[in-house]
């Protein structure tokens, strides 16, 4: 007898990978809790983050979007303006510090610094750059959409019941004036980068996991009940400021990413992981559920992380009346290439740190 003699399959490799179909295995088979129909699920993170909003309707749950588009705005103009992208228009939070940031802005811990930039189509928000696309007429309009936005990210955190966020990049690029932390370098995306006033940082482990333990004490104070999933985006980095190559700058702050996860998940009861991360860059998984760049997530490995998520979360009495449409994997000779793109397109403004995807 030994503490391994009765442990469960999914506790060893070759019962429960080896010759198994990898969208068959039980990558979670322990969780929690169990998200209900009419819970609040709301929703931030890295551009990953963006496919698990989507998707959420389809499993029968409740997408809380807090900011919301006028009634009189079409619904064309309201996709344009990123509206439901999120559960607030705040873009993609690629970090720790960025999602600590946008807290004290919410409720006024620090004050609520605007940042803005002319653009050929108007002022954009630095710390919203693709929001909305065609940007704003005036400085004064970015003021005033950002404090709306602000009070609408307030309201999001005290009402929901689960908040996902999905931690995307250690790097980040800060204004020393003010200790702002932007969603992607100035100068790459909207504004001009000053080398004297715009600094490059590497988050430590240490350092992310007091800015997550801070965010998830704060908001339990003003939400007792909230619960947080934590998720790690399996995207690759689009470009590194840090002198190793881009694939060992992934490896590196992905590494550190999943082990805050696992440390914040040890210690915290009302949080939990979910491993979209390792159901897509498992080397077992063989690189199949990757797009031709080797870095975005295709059709079918959007699907396979929304599925398993299904069944790790989704409370079965959410019925299939409730659900939306359902999930399903693309047949790859039946959808044209353009067709796939457009069905996970997710904005990422981190992309535009790399020149080639600038263009």
């Amino acid at each position: 007898m030994h503490p391994y003699k009765h442990l469960p399959a999914e506790n060893f490799w070759k019962r429960s990978v080896s010759d198994h179909v990898w969208s068959s295995l039980n990558f979670k088979p322990n969780t929690r809790f169990k998200i209900q129909a009419n819970d609040k699920v709301s929703t931030a993170g890295s551009c990953f983050a963006q496919h698990i909003a989507r998707n959420l309707p389809s499993l029968g749950l409740h997408h809380f979007v807090s900011e919301t588009p006028h009634p009189m705005m079409t619904k064309a103009r309201a996709d344009e303006s990123q509206y439901g992208v999120f559960s607030a228009r705040y873009g993609n939070i690629y970090t720790a510090r960025q999602l600590r940031q946008l807290i004290e802005f919410a409720f006024d811990i620090r004050e609520r610094t605007v940042l803005v930039a002319q653009c050929k189509d108007g002022w954009a928000d630095m710390l919203r750059p693709s929001i909305p696309a065609n940007h704003f007429a005036s400085p004064e309009d970015v003021a005033a959409d950002r404090h709306f936005h602000l009070d609408c990210v307030r309201r999001m955190f005290i009402e929901s019941d689960y908040f996902v966020f999905t931690l995307g990049l250690t790097e980040a690029w800060f204004d020393t004036e003010t200790g702002i932390v932007f969603p992607a370098c100035p100068g790459t995306r909207v504004g001009e980068y000053d080398a004297t006033r715009h600094q490059f940082v590497n988050y430590s482990f240490g350092e992310i996991l007091d800015d997550l333990k801070w965010c998830i004490a704060f908001c339990r104070s003003v939400n007792p009940g909230l619960r947080w999933l934590f998720t790690v985006s399996p995207v690759a980095l689009a470009a590194t400021a840090t002198e190793h190559h881009v694939v060992v700058a992934t490896a590196a702050s992905k590494a550190i990413l999943r082990a805050v996860a696992d440390e914040i998940c040890r210690s915290e009861a009302h949080c939990d992981y979910f491993p979209s991360f390792e159901i897509i860059s498992s080397p077992a998984s063989f690189g199949q559920f990757l797009d031709g760049d080797l870095r975005s997530i295709s059709p079918r490995g959007v699907s396979l992380v929304m599925d398993v998520f299904r069944r790790s979360f989704v409370q079965t009495t959410v019925t299939h009346r409730q659900m939306g449409r359902p999930i399903s994997i693309p047949d790859e000779h039946q959808t044209a290439a353009a067709a796939v793109r457009e069905a996970v397109r997710a904005e990422c403004d981190e992309a535009y740190n790399d020149p080639d995807a600038v263009g």
